[in-house]
């Protein structure tokens, strides 16, 4: 009986064995579902990470090679707009160097022009003066001869003399001031000679008595000096002067993210070096070198000596051209809250409104009439 149990516990054992390996075959085989399933999932995942990659890459790639192509012709730009700014500095600085070397010229020509005038005038004066005294000492040789004379011959001497002095003095000299108190003396003595048969020339000279007052009486010795003094002082009076502050602007980091601060940078470094807007009108205010402010010290002391030498010559459309660029430029480039300048600006319209024009003269009738007079007295004393 036992050895029976036996035989049948030894038949089920490998029934059991069978059974046992079925059951660690289906553990192992839920065990490696749930790997094999992440592995699917992860192997999926890398799969749309790479065609994000490459979508991405794709995309972006062109814009890339743009922003590079864009940063590399801003630098092509602002070298171009450099190197044309220190071009144009270059061309100001050699416009700004010949002009002043002109201008040096042209005031050199005028001081010898204004010398050579003043030196002609002095000799026609020391040769008026001699040519007096020539004719002072004449009428005392003649007062002299005479002195047997009545005192009527030696009225009517004199009288000459004053008439021919007066006719130098508006001739030679355009002092009409003068020449018109020579004729009030001479008209003075012909009064005391009481004599009809000088009613002619006292005629005469009342008729040139008043051309001369209708004439305009003009310093010009005066207004020489004036302008003289006036071209001396431009050195000291002070020009107009605002510095503006430069805008700094703030170079932007190079990179990818800040591609368009980068490429707005360089847009605004290039328009602003090529343009330059202002509200201000040019004549409001400036901001000069010390070469500019010498130029514009010579250009004003330059009209001065022009309109002192038209003064010299009488020249009236020079004279009043040259005192209107010197009112313009003293009123445009120099400081109008100095007492200088204002007080240079009122001397100026001063200045305008003198007349510097020589006159049409006419010939003084009293000195021929005096000789007609004299000659029919010598013809009748024959």
């Amino acid at each position: 009986m036992n050895e029976t149990v036996v035989r049948a516990s030894e038949a089920d054992e490998p029934l059991k064995n069978l059974k046992q390996k079925m059951d660690d075959e289906q553990q192992q085989a839920s065990e490696k579902k749930p790997s094999q399933g992440i592995a699917l999932f992860s192997l999926l995942l890398i799969i749309l990470l790479a065609a994000a990659i490459a979508v991405a890459g794709y995309w972006l790639w062109p814009q890339w090679q743009t922003l590079q192509q864009q940063s590399a012709d801003m630098q092509q730009l602002q070298q171009r707009v450099t190197a044309q700014s220190e071009q144009q500095q270059t061309t100001e600085q050699q416009l700004l160097n010949s002009l002043s070397a002109q201008q040096s010229t042209q005031l050199r020509q005028l001081e010898q022009q204004l010398a050579n005038a003043e030196q002609k005038l002095t000799l026609a004066q020391q040769q008026t003066a001699t040519e007096q005294q020539i004719q002072i000492q004449a009428l005392r040789q003649q007062v002299q001869t005479r002195d047997s004379a009545p005192p009527r011959h030696w009225l009517l001497a004199e009288t000459e003399y004053l008439l021919q002095l007066a006719a130098k003095k508006v001739w030679l000299e355009y002092d009409f001031t003068t020449a018109i108190s020579l004729l009030k003396t001479a008209q003075e003595k012909l009064t005391k000679l009481d004599d009809p048969s000088l009613v002619l020339v006292r005629q005469a000279i009342t008729q040139d008595m008043e051309q001369l007052n209708q004439l305009p009486k003009t310093d010009l010795t005066a207004v020489h000096l004036q302008l003289q003094q006036a071209r001396k002082n431009t050195d000291l009076l002070p020009l107009k002067q605002q510095e503006t502050a430069a805008t700094i602007v703030t170079k932007p980091n190079a990179g990818l993210k800040q591609w368009r601060q980068t490429l707005h940078y360089y847009w605004q470094q290039a328009w602003s070096n090529l343009f330059t807007v202002r509200s201000a009108v040019p004549e409001d205010y400036f901001s000069l070198s010390s070469e500019q402010q010498l130029i514009l010290r010579s250009s004003l002391s330059q009209q001065l000596l022009l309109a002192e030498l038209a003064a010299l010559e009488q020249n009236g459309s020079v004279y009043a051209a040259s005192i209107q660029q010197a009112a313009e430029q003293l009123q445009r480039y120099f400081d109008p809250a100095s007492a200088e300048v204002a007080q240079l600006q009122q001397q100026l319209a001063q200045l305008a409104s003198v007349e510097v024009n020589k006159p049409e003269l006419k010939a003084l009738l009293s000195v021929g009439q005096m000789q007609q007079y004299q000659q029919q007295l010598e013809e009748s004393s024959l």
